[in-house]
C-alpha cells in the first residue's frame, strides 16, 4: 500500500472530525442495520478504492457521515455496510459510490435515451424495422486474415458502448477490436431503404479505449463479470438511426428479479438456418427465475449467480453466436427502453427447448459502469 496515500486519507479525515471524545464514544453504537463500526482500513470495499483516487471533499463528507468513533483515539472508525465487503467490485469504486451524480451527467438524459418508434410493434426472431433499436452496435475486429463483425454491443452514451467481456478477452491472439458500427440495419447494402424509409450510411467509429471488468476471467466456465465498455474515439451524433439506450440507474432495479417478464433481444447473429443474418433481427424471450436456471445449468456444471439473468428456453427463440455482447432489453414505466442484460452464453444449439440463455445482469453493474465513464 502507498504510505503517502494512506496518510493522506487518514489525515484528511481527522481534519474534518472535531467532535469531542465523549460524543465519539457515544457514537460507537449508532451504526444501523448490519453495518459494523470498524477502523477505516478494515472496511476494505471502501478503503481500497480510496487509495487509488484523490480524496475529494464529497468523499470526506460521506466519511464524516459514516464516522462512528476512534480506535484508541487514533484511528478513525466508520460504519461499514456489509455490501462494501461482499460486493466490492460492483458497488464501491470511489467514483461510483461518491461521484455518482457527476458520472450520471455523462449519460444522456431521460428525454434522450431509450426512444424508439417501435410503437406498432436472432434466433427464431423477426426483422426489425429500419429505425428500430437504434442503439444496437456491431463490433469490428481486425485480424491477420482481414476483418469482420463477430460481436454486438449497445450504445449507452455518445462515447460508450456496453458489451461482453468475452468479446474482448480470450480471443485468438491476432484478433483486435478496431471499430464499432452504429446505425446499421442491413449489412448487405450501404444505404438501407424499406417501404420508402431510408437510413443514412452507418458509422464506423474507431475504438479509443477498452475497459474490461477487473474480475472477469476468460477461462471461467461460469462467465462471471462478463461485461466491458468500449470508449469511442469521438462523440457520435445522434439521429433517427443512432440513439443511446437507457441504463437502469434506479437503485430499486438492483434487487428486482424480473421473473416472468418478456424482454427483447436483437442482433445479427446466427439464425435457425445456421447463417448470420444480414438484417437486424429481434425476438421476445421470457425471464426465467435464477433458481430454475441454476438447476438446469447444474447439468453442465455451470453456476448461475445473482449477477446474471436468464431468459428464453423456448424452442427456436434465443440469442445466438454473433449476438454476444448485445442487449437484453425492456421498457420502463415511461415506455423508454433500458438495457437489463448483456448476452453472455447459452445452450448449443441455440434455442434448445428448456435451456434459457444467460445474460450478465446490468443492474448489478451500474455503479461499475458509472465509475469507468470519463
Amino acid at each position: 500500500m502507498d504510505f503517502l496515500c494512506r496518510n493522506s486519507i487518514i489525515l484528511s479525515l481527522l481534519a474534518v472530525l472535531s467532535t469531542n471524545t465523549q460524543t465519539l464514544n457515544a457514537e460507537l453504537s449508532t451504526c444501523g442495520g448490519n453495518a459494523q463500526c470498524v477502523v477505516l482500513e478494515d472496511c476494505k470495499g471502501l478503503y481500497n478504492p480510496l487509495t487509488r483516487v484523490s480524496v475529494q471533499p464529497s468523499v470526506l463528507g460521506l466519511l464524516k457521515q459514516l464516522h462512528c468513533g476512534f480506535d484508541k483515539l487514533i484511528q478513525p472508525m466508520i460504519c461499514c455496510p456489509p455490501v462494501l465487503s461482499f460486493y466490492p467490485e460492483t458497488s464501491t469504486s470511489a467514483a461510483a459510490a461518491f461521484d455518482r451524480e457527476a458520472a450520471l451527467s455523462l449519460l444522456p438524459g431521460p428525454m434522450s435515451c431509450g426512444i424508439d418508434r417501435d410503437d406498432n410493434k436472432i434466433y427464431g426472431g423477426e426483422e426489425t424495422e429500419i429505425d428500430e433499436h437504434p442503439w444496437m452496435a456491431m463490433i469490428r475486429y481486425s485480424k491477420s486474415t482481414g476483418s469482420g463483425f463477430y460481436c454486438g454491443g449497445v450504445l449507452i452514451s455518445s462515447r460508450y458502448v456496453l458489451t461482453a467481456a468475452h468479446c474482448i478477452k480470450g480471443l485468438p491472439q491476432d484478433w483486435k477490436v478496431s471499430h464499432v458500427r452504429l446505425g446499421e440495419w442491413n449489412t448487405s447494402s450501404v444505404v438501407d431503404c424499406f417501404m420508402g424509409d431510408c437510413n443514412e450510411p452507418p458509422l464506423d467509429v474507431p475504438v479509443e479505449d477498452i475497459v474490461v471488468h477487473e474480475h472477469y476471467a476468460p477461462n471461467d466456465g461460469h462467465q462471471q463479470n462478463d461485461i466491458a465498455l468500449l470508449r469511442l474515439a469521438y462523440d457520435v451524433p445522434f439521429n433517427d438511426f443512432v440513439k443511446p439506450i437507457c441504463l437502469p440507474t434506479d437503485s430499486s432495479l438492483a434487487r428486482k428479479t424480473f421473473e416472468g417478464a418478456d424482454m427483447e433481444v436483437a442482433g445479427w447473429g446466427k439464425t435457425e438456418t445456421s447463417s448470420t443474418s444480414a438484417v437486424k433481427l429481434k425476438v421476445r424471450v421470457p425471464v426465467v427465475s435464477n433458481s430454475a436456471c441454476s438447476q438446469i445449468y447444474k447439468l453442465s456444471d455451470r453456476n448461475i449467480s445473482e449477477k446474471q439473468i436468464c431468459a428464453g428456453g423456448t424452442s427456436y427463440q434465443d440469442s445466438c453466436k454473433g449476438d454476444s455482447g448485445g442487449p437484453l432489453m425492456a421498457r420502463d414505466s415511461t415506455m423508454k427502453w433500458m438495457v437489463l442484460g448483456v448476452v453472455s452464453f447459452g445452450p448449443s444449439p441455440c434455442g434448445y427447448p428448456g435451456w434459457p440463455g444467460v445474460y450478465t445482469r446490468v443492474p448489478a453493474f451500474v455503479d461499475w459502469i458509472l465509475s469507468k465513464l470519463r
